[in-house]
């Protein structure tokens, strides 16, 4: 099968910047990652490779200089085994600046690469998402938060192992990976991958532990203590070292990230650090003035309503909103006031309005007068 021109492949034209060159890898990245395309996964697992392989030669001037020149031929000297293999691939920080850990906390780059990324071996990161209200957003709590994760068996010590007796793999020999070469027409590419016998550890059991049946690891609930701070919202995250999936023998754990969800309030809503609310006031506040008092998360509030205040003026509390994570200021309540009409008079209530009325220059007769629609 014929190699594709690699501007076609990213859709750049011959003179791209490097700019668009990324720009145009970002977004087949993003479309074609097996973990979130609609494709069938083994042909998007190929397209990713494919304009990997082309990014990798663009983006590189003294490699596209030779492309240019020469063609695929130019280029494939400069990669081992005179084939584009993952390992010659050298731009694992641009994937990692496009996806970081959104696509879930293992790493697809470890199998499409067959080596683990610029993050630290180990175990996965775990992730907890925890709802808390506004009220403990706004003072800092600690939560107890259960959490179902892999540990390493305590038994085998993660070896997977029968009294923790290990040798080396037979498939891979202990280095933990395999090579597998593809031909596609006069080129060869080596894909390096994890040992899936001895899942890239490189070690095998000769007999599998009996209680966690040669996985290594057996699932556990952990309780552990958060402190979240005052001022944070929904989206924030905790990050606890050490807190998440069990590495392998000797490797460290990963850690966990812990989401927040902050709950709807049923007075308040939030914006930022800024808090709104609706406050009722009368026709007698608004139109003669009064001081009213406001509720705030932490203490009461006085309001002074000017005489002829309108139907949702807003005012502003300075330094009474929502702690500034990690700052000693706070943001600011809005109290939009609403006109609050009574639905039932007394007689003297009435003619005291209609008095009224009559200073306004309404006609008295048709006050009062209400028929329903059938």
């Amino acid at each position: 099968m014929t190699q594709r021109d690699y501007y076609e492949v990213l859709g750049v034209p011959k003179g791209a910047s490097v700019d668009e060159i990324k720009k145009s890898y970002r977004k087949l990245a993003m479309q074609y990652h097996p973990d979130v395309t609609k494709e069938d996964r083994k042909v998007a697992e190929e397209k990713f490779k494919e304009i990997s392989e082309a990014y990798e030669v663009l983006v590189d001037d003294k490699k596209r200089q030779l492309y240019d020149q020469y063609g695929h031929a130019g280029v494939n000297s400069q990669f081992q085994d005179g084939s584009f293999s993952w390992s010659d691939f050298s731009h694992m920080g641009d994937l990692r600046d496009i996806f970081g850990d959104s696509m879930g906390f293992g790493s697809i780059f470890d199998m499409l690469f067959g080596r683990q990324s610029a993050r630290r071996s180990g175990g996965r990161d775990a992730r907890m998402d925890v709802e808390i209200s506004l009220e403990e957003a706004f003072k800092g709590v600690k939560k107890r938060i259960s959490v179902p994760k892999f540990e390493n068996c305590s038994k085998c010590q993660g070896t997977g192992a029968k009294e923790g007796k290990v040798v080396a793999c037979p498939d891979c020999k202990g280095s933990g990976q395999v090579r597998v070469v593809q031909s596609r027409g006069f080129s060869q590419f080596v894909q390096v991958g994890p040992c899936r016998r001895c899942r890239g550890t490189g070690r095998s059991a000769t007999n599998n532990c009996p209680e966690c049946d040669g996985r290594g690891k057996v699932q556990r609930i952990s309780h552990i203590d958060v402190d979240i701070p005052a001022g944070v919202e929904t989206g924030s995250r905790l990050r606890i070292p050490g807190a998440g999936e069990a590495g392998g023998p000797g490797e460290p754990s990963g850690d966990l990230y812990v989401v927040l969800h902050v709950k709807p309030h049923s007075l308040y809503v939030r914006e930022g650090p800024d808090l709104i609310m609706e406050q009722p006031i009368s026709f007698s506040q608004a139109a003669l003035g009064a001081e009213i008092e406001i509720p705030t998360l932490d203490k009461k509030a006085r309001v002074s309503i000017p005489p002829g205040t309108q139907p949702d003026t807003v005012f502003r509390l300075r330094g009474s909103g929502m702690p500034i994570l990690n700052e000693a200021s706070r943001g600011d309540m809005y109290v939009r006031v609403k006109l609050k009409v009574p639905d039932k008079l007394t007689n003297e209530q009435k003619e005291i309005l209609r008095r009224f009325a009559e200073t306004e220059g309404e006609d008295k007769s048709m006050l009062g007068k209400f028929k329903k629609r059938r």
